[in-house]
């Protein structure tokens, strides 16, 4: 399950682009200490030699985990201007990356404590 990601957690870059970290987050809801990164929250601008820095923002996240009603940012997440969300929590996680159906619980797994007497 991807990471999720928070405030201050790195940003990949792409081509002469360094990478650069989130600056935005969530105002009331943190992972480890630190603001919850959602879809839309600032990345730090960046800029290569030929080229003016500009803004970046979270422009992918979790199909089923939502902060402030927003979709929350997960490691491997797409950044607007190209790359990605590189680092998040050592210790939450938030969903497999391509959502699916429930995975139905087995028969023995659902009859566990129970009579099979009637």
């Amino acid at each position: 399950m991807p990471k999720a990601a928070r405030k201050t957690d790195m940003c990949s870059g792409h081509g002469c682009f360094p990478p650069s970290s989130a600056i935005g987050g969530s105002f009331n809801v943190f992972i480890n200490r630190l603001p919850a990164l959602r879809v839309g929250d600032a990345v730090a601008p960046h800029g290569c030699p030929d080229c003016p820095p500009h803004p970046r923002a979270i422009s992918a996240g979790s199909p089923s985990v939502f902060v402030n009603g927003i979709p929350l940012a997960r490691v491997g997440d797409g950044v607007a201007c190209g790359g990605s969300v590189m680092v998040g929590s050592a210790n939450v996680v938030a969903d497999e990356r391509t959502p699916g159906a429930p995975k139905p619980i087995p028969a023995s797994a659902s009859s566990v404590g129970k009579s099979g007497s009637t």
